[in-house]
């Protein structure tokens, strides 16, 4: 929206009032902030919005929106840009790391079936010859 409409400056009201058209589950909570920000309480409406997500890249939204009124357009989609990368990158680094916890523990399985079929040769193979060489002596 700050592309499109980079002639007309784009208020922080009128952009909570477009996400809040758009945003499903997260209405209610649009609707509160922007009730108490219309009232005048800025940070509480901001804090509102932090602490009714409960996520953790909520506080980083609200500090981008927060500064919405102030830069302009183009600083604004720069700023969510690197706010979409880092939780992008974030995304994708906890990903690997799943995805290394689950290798590491398929060869931890590996390597345990590979010990007890060793240990099992080593029965089969080395003490039943030795036990049949005990009992041709005695």
């Amino acid at each position: 929206m700050a592309i499109v409409r980079k002639d007309y400056p784009v208020s922080l009201d009128f952009m909570i009032e477009e996400l809040s058209k758009g945003a499903g589950k997260l209405r209610p909570v649009f609707q509160e902030m922007l009730t108490i920000y219309r009232s005048g309480r800025y940070d509480e409406a901001f804090r509102y919005f932090s602490d009714s997500v409960k996520s953790e890249y909520a506080v980083s939204f609200v500090s981008v929106l927060s500064k919405m009124d102030k830069i302009n357009p183009f600083e604004l989609v720069s700023q969510l840009d690197i706010l979409i990368s880092v939780i992008r990158e974030e995304r994708i680094t906890k990903a690997m790391r799943q995805a290394e916890r689950r290798s590491l523990i398929v060869t931890a399985f590996a390597t345990a079936s590979e010990l007890v079929c060793l240990v099992n040769f080593c029965v089969v193979a080395v003490f039943l010859d030795m036990l049949s060489k005990l009992r041709f002596i005695y």
